[in-house]
């Protein structure tokens, strides 16, 4: 793949994924549920490991 097509491919990445609105219905919504970073990151981690291939587009 070369620089500009891969550019253009993760930028379409980019629009269809940072959108609030995506968050909502992913995993990744639990992490954001909390404000200290220490449990941010944990919650992350886990999350991650316990929904990894679980996400449907």
């Amino acid at each position: 793949m070369e620089p500009q097509d891969l550019s253009e491919f993760l930028n379409e990445k980019v629009e269809k994924y940072n959108q609030s609105s995506f968050i909502e219905s992913d995993p990744i919504s639990i992490p954001h549920q909390f404000s200290a970073s220490e449990d941010i990151e944990i919650a992350a981690f886990l999350t991650a490991t316990i929904a990894w291939g679980q996400r449907t587009t």
